[in-house]
C-alpha cells in the first residue's frame, strides 16, 4: 500500500462528500466568471469531471492505478510531519511547505480530501488558461472552449498527478493565473502578480520563463514593423542577455555559457545515473557545440518518453507512455491547423520558449514527461481551435 494511504480512517470517507460539494461549487463559480458564458455545460462538465476523478481515487486506494513516483515518499513525509529536509530546494522548503501543509490541514489531514484540492487547483489553473486563450484571441466560439476543457480532462499527467502529493497542481495554477493576468488590459494586475509569486516560491525556472514572456508580450504590443522589430532585437539582445545572465546567476546559480550549462547538466545526471534514464553526457566548449546539440535536447524533451537521444522500453512505463501518446495526439491536431498558425504566432512563441528553456535544464527522460506539462497545456488552445474548425458538424452533440 502507498505511504499516503496507510493512515486512512473511516471518517475520511465521511467528510469526502462535503469537500466534493464545496469544491464543485467553487469551480463552477470561477468558471462562470472567467470563461465564456456557457452555464449548462459548465455545470454538467465539472460535475462529471469530479465524479470521474473521485472514482479513480477510490479505485486507486484498492487497486493500484497511479504510479508511486520516487519523490512521493519525501512529499508525503513533509505533509505528515510538517518538516522539510535541509537539503531540499527553495521550492520545497518554502513553496510546498507554505502551500501544501495548510491545504492538508484544511483537508482535516485526509489524503482523499487533499487530493480533491489537488484536482481543484489543476482545474482552476486550466480555467484561467482557457480564459487567457479566449482573451488573447478575442474568441467567441463556445465550441473551442468546450474542446479545450474536454481535452484537458483527458490529459494523463493531470489525472496521475492529481493523486500524488507533488507540486504539479500548484505549477498549473501559477501558469493559468500568469497567462490570464497577461491577457488583461492592465499591465499589472492581481492575477499576474499571484502567478509570479506562486512561480517564485515553487520553481525559480518558471519565474525566469515568466519574466521573458512579459518582455516579449510588451514588445508584441508595440506593433512595430518587421524591420523595426529586427533592429530593436539586434540592439537590445546584448542588454537582455546580460540581464538574463545576471538573473540566472542570482536565482539558479548558473551562468548562461556553454561550459556552465554543460557542467550543470552533467553533474545533475550523475546523481540519477543509476536510474538508467538520464540523457547522454554533453561536451559544450563553445556556442557552436551547444547549437549543434540543442535540436536533440529539444525534441527529446518534447517527445519523451519516446526515443530521440536515448531509448528505454517506454511501453512498460504505462503512465509515461500514455502521456506521450496524448501529446502526439495534441501535436497532430495542432499540425492539422497549420494553415492558421500565423494567427497564433505569439502563443506558439510562448510554447517554443518554454520548451527551449526546459530542454537545456532537463537531464532525465521520465522527468521530462513531468516537466513538459505546461507546454502540453499551452498546446490545448491550438488543438481545441483545430477541432472546432474541422468538426463543426458535430456541434449538435453539445446542444441541450
Amino acid at each position: 500500500m502507498k505511504a499516503y494511504y496507510q493512515n486512512i480512517e473511516f471518517w475520511d470517507l465521511i467528510t469526502l462528500p462535503f469537500y466534493f460539494i464545496l469544491l464543485y461549487f467553487l469551480l463552477t463559480v470561477f468558471a462562470k466568471n472567467v470563461l465564456l458564458k456557457d452555464n449548462k455545460f459548465i455545470n454538467v462538465y465539472f460535475l462529471g469531471l469530479l465524479l470521474f476523478y473521485l472514482a479513480i481515487g477510490l479505485i486507486d486506494f484498492k487497486i493500484k492505478l497511479i504510479p508511486f513516483f520516487p519523490d512521493t515518499k519525501l512529499f508525503t513525509a513533509i505533509l505528515e510531519t510538517g518538516r522539510t529536509p535541509d537539503n531540499q530546494s527553495i521550492g520545497v522548503k518554502i513553496g510546498y511547505k507554505f502551500l501544501a501543509i495548510p491545504i492538508y490541514n484544511l483537508s482535516l489531514r485526509s489524503i482523499f480530501n487533499y487530493f480533491l484540492f489537488n484536482v481543484f487547483f489543476f482545474q482552476l489553473g486550466l480555467i484561467f488558461l482557457a480564459g487567457a486563450f479566449n482573451r488573447t484571441y478575442e474568441l467567441k466560439d463556445i465550441l473551442v472552449q468546450r474542446f479545450f476543457l474536454v481535452l484537458a480532462a483527458l490529459a494523463p499527467s493531470i489525472v496521475v498527478y492529481s493523486f500524488t502529493p507533488l507540486r504539479e497542481s500548484y505549477f498549473v495554477l501559477a501558469l493559468g493565473l500568469f497567462f490570464y493576468g497577461l491577457s488583461r488590459k492592465s499591465i499589472l494586475n492581481i492575477f499576474l502578480v499571484l502567478g509570479i509569486v506562486l512561480a517564485g516560491i515553487l520553481r525559480v525556472q518558471l519565474l525566469l520563463y515568466f519574466f521573458i514572456i512579459i518582455g516579449l508580450n510588451y514588445l508584441s504590443q508595440l506593433k512595430l514593423s518587421r524591420k523595426a522589430l529586427i533592429t530593436l532585437t539586434v540592439v537590445l539582445f546584448p542588454v537582455v542577455f546580460v540581464g538574463l545572465n545576471a538573473i540566472s546567476k542570482a536565482i539558479l546559480n548558473i551562468a548562461i555559457t556553454p561550459k556552465s550549462l554543460a557542467l550543470f547538466r552533467n553533474l545533475q545526471r550523475l546523481e540519477y545515473f543509476e536510474s538508467g534514464v538520464t540523457y547522454p553526457e554533453v561536451f559544450w566548449s563553445n556556442w557552436f557545440d551547444l547549437i549543434l546539440g540543442f535540436p536533440g535536447l529539444f525534441f527529446q524533451f518534447l517527445l519523451a518518453p519516446f526515443p530521440v537521444l536515448i531509448f528505454i522500453p517506454f511501453w512498460t512505463k504505462i503512465a509515461y507512455f500514455a502521456d506521450g501518446l496524448y501529446l502526439l495526439a495534441i501535436l497532430f491536431l495542432s499540425v492539422l491547423f497549420v494553415r492558421y498558425w500565423k494567427n497564433y504566432g505569439i502563443w506558439f512563441l510562448y510554447i517554443g520558449i518554454y520548451l527551449a528553456m526546459s530542454s537545456f535544464f532537463e537531464f532525465h527522460l521520465l522527468g521530462a514527461v513531468r516537466h513538459r506539462l505546461p507546454a502540453t497545456l499551452l498546446f490545448l488552445g491550438i488543438a481545441a481551435s483545430s477541432l472546432a474548425h474541422y468538426l463543426p458538424k458535430y456541434r449538435w452533440i453539445f446542444k441541450y
